[in-house]
């Protein structure tokens, strides 16, 4: 599919509120299945569904969509969420530019999984935003044992960035046991 013919298809979906999947067009990067939440000229948002649950939320930029898959509203997992009393729910983010997104969401979580798949689609870094500059967002990591890393901030560039995810349960544990960033002495 092209990119005008994904985001219709998108846009679409958000209408219908349908379920879709993502196939990227990134070497082993991870195909995604959620429901529109936002769309806009370089980004959707999809509120993910995994299992037979809502586990938070992707940023995805459009460019590295292939093909988007389209499920009827009144197909398996849409009826078992709404069993549940589970909805898709809306996060307020301004996808203006990856600098404006990552201020926004960084504003209402309190950490951030920054995915850089076109370099790498094997690694994801988590932690918090600490300068968001320009062209690059410097993040400080947290460990995958929920400790903050002692290191110095990675430095990320805004075009890097294929996908954030925040919100997810993942992301909730990590922050529940290591809590904020320790502040600089």
């Amino acid at each position: 599919m092209g990119a005008k013919r994904n985001r219709k298809e998108l846009s679409a979906a958000w209408a219908a509120d349908e379920l879709v999947l993502l196939r990227r067009s990134i070497w082993k990067a991870d195909v995604l299945e959620g429901f529109v939440v936002d769309l806009d000229e370089d980004w959707v948002v999809l509120h993910i569904v995994y299992d037979v649950g809502l586990n938070g939320w992707s940023v995805v930029r459009l460019d590295t969509i292939r093909t988007v898959e389209r499920e009827p509203a009144n197909s398996f997992l849409p009826r078992a969420l709404a069993h549940f009393g589970e909805q898709p729910a809306l996060i307020l983010a301004d996808m203006t530019s990856g600098r404006d997104a990552i201020r926004s969401l960084a504003a209402a979580f309190p950490l951030l999984t920054i995915f850089t798949e076109a370099r790498d689609p094997r690694t994801a870094a988590v932690g918090r935003p600490v300068r968001t500059g320009k062209n690059k967002l410097d993040l400080l990591e947290i460990t995958a044992d929920g400790t903050w890393d002692g290191r110095d901030p990675i430095r990320v560039r805004y075009g890097d960035i294929t996908r954030i995810d925040v919100g997810g349960r993942y992301e909730q544990a990590l922050h529940e046991l290591g809590g904020y960033p320790p502040i600089p002495t």
